[in-house]
């Protein structure tokens, strides 16, 4: 199967917080809600180039996370979607329109949330990323570093984001 650097990472960047809590502990970890838009300054995109949109709003209902993002990441136009993401420990699971799917493992410890997704395309494992989301002390600032590594397309090369988004 053929899949690119740029769709892996549109797919990986568009769910920060993506998936519907199959198993969940009593939620604890930082709180995410609030509206969220990328600061370019801050963050670290490797290669790919910087997008001219990237922003969400995560609400909570009950333990889980409701996040409206949109985003250009990874040259494939403009893409809206609402994700769900447990809140505090968890096992997730977000099936895309695309017909790809993205299942997560977070473990919260102090102020960090950490997490394992595999990426599939057609039942197809394609990626598998690991990454870690964490607030700054004031709450203005979310944090969110992860490594991709691509198991099909063009490229397997591994490669890592730094993404900031600044609280508005």
């Amino acid at each position: 199967m053929r899949t690119s650097r740029a769709l892996l990472i549109a797919f990986a960047l568009l769910t920060p917080s993506a998936g519907l809590a199959a198993q969940q502990a009593p939620a604890k970890g930082a709180d995410l809600t609030g509206t969220w838009v990328i600061n370019l300054a801050k963050s670290d995109l490797g290669t790919m180039p910087p997008p001219t949109i990237d922003s969400s709003t995560i609400t909570r209902v009950g333990n889980v996370y409701e996040i409206a993002s949109t985003s250009d990441f990874g040259g494939q136009g403009t893409q809206r979607q609402v994700l769900k993401w447990p809140v505090g420990e968890g096992e997730a699971s977000n099936d895309l329109p695309n017909g790809a799917t993205i299942r997560s493992t977070t473990k919260v410890q102090h102020d960090t949330t950490t997490f394992s997704s595999t990426i599939s395309v057609q039942g197809q494992t394609v990626a598998l990323q690991t990454g870690r989301t964490y607030l700054s002390p004031d709450g203005k600032t979310m944090t969110r570093e992860m490594d991709i590594q691509p198991l099909a397309g063009p490229s397997t090369d591994p490669f890592h984001f730094r993404l900031v988004y600044d609280r508005k």
